[in-house]
């Protein structure tokens, strides 16, 4: 398979904004393994990148992606280039994005099948077009939902529409997807780039400190860790939060009726 075959992952930096886009036209952007090193890859340079304070992920063209390439499940999901056990390289990309400490957006149009729900999913935010094409389909190829897809699906839908979505692999409108929770937003075609931008626009007028340590204590919420454990951030947290340079200019700006500069930068991978 040639490397044009193999799709490709392009990034592009403009206003301190990354752009991450699905490219394997041939296959509406389905992921393949090269594809999925290279995201694992752009987002440790993304999320330790200081020019970099936030990330959209897209597809190239019209669609967003039909998931995992079928020709290259086996790849994907199943490497084995060792006897020491089976490498699963797209949650190998799923926890790079959602250890990303910066804000992922995913916006969405035309096809979203597949494990592509579930990568637009571990982004902070999902902003779809009102086109966008859903199905979760991994039972009409026999295979198992990967772990992360199931659980946060089970925590945006319930037990039942999540059995209902999976076991059926039916597509549902977006006014259901909207209704449901998969999506954060849906809007109209016309208008998902000027939503996404005007999304950005507000983000970066905002702390990065409060930004990245919000997403922190939610993703921590989520993953129920234990009341001690979630004590001792908070109490850690609440002094970095007294302490910060950032809360100390927004307040004099708030006094002042002036817009904050914050100084505050987003930092690496935790």
């Amino acid at each position: 398979m040639s490397q044009q075959q193999q799709g490709r992952i392009g990034v592009e930096i403009s206003n301190n904004v990354a752009t991450v886009s699905l490219d394997n036209s041939k296959q509406y952007n389905a992921l393949t393994k090269d594809m999925c090193l290279q995201l694992v890859g752009a987002f440790a340079g993304l999320s330790a990148n200081p020019e970099v304070a936030a990330i959209v992920v897209t597809g190239a063209g019209a669609n967003f992606s039909a998931g995992i390439a079928i020709d290259q499940m086996d790849l994907v999901l199943f490497d084995q280039p060792s006897a020491d056990g089976l490498v699963n390289h797209f949650d190998l990309v799923d926890h790079a994005i959602t250890s990303c400490p910066k804000p992922t957006i995913a916006v969405v149009r035309g096809n979203c099948f597949g494990g592509a729900w579930q990568l637009a999913a571990a982004c902070d935010v999902q902003l779809a077009a009102d086109n966008t094409r859903l199905a979760i389909t991994p039972a009409k190829v026999g295979l198992v939902f990967p772990r992360p897809g199931i659980e946060r699906l089970v925590q945006r839908v319930g037990q039942s529409r999540a059995k209902y979505l999976l076991f059926s692999g039916a597509g549902i409108s977006m006014e259901e997807a909207s209704e449901w929770g998969l999506f954060t937003r849906v809007v109209p075609l016309e208008k998902l780039d000027s939503e996404a931008a005007a999304l950005l626009f507000q983000m970066s007028a905002n702390s990065n400190f409060s930004i990245q340590h919000t997403k922190e204590a939610i993703s921590l919420t989520g993953e129920g860790k234990p009341e001690p454990l979630l004590d001792a951030y908070w109490e850690e947290l609440w002094r970095k939060n007294a302490r910060s340079e950032d809360l100390k200019e927004g307040r004099a700006a708030f006094a002042a009726k002036r817009r904050p500069e914050f100084s505050w930068r987003f930092e690496g991978i935790n």
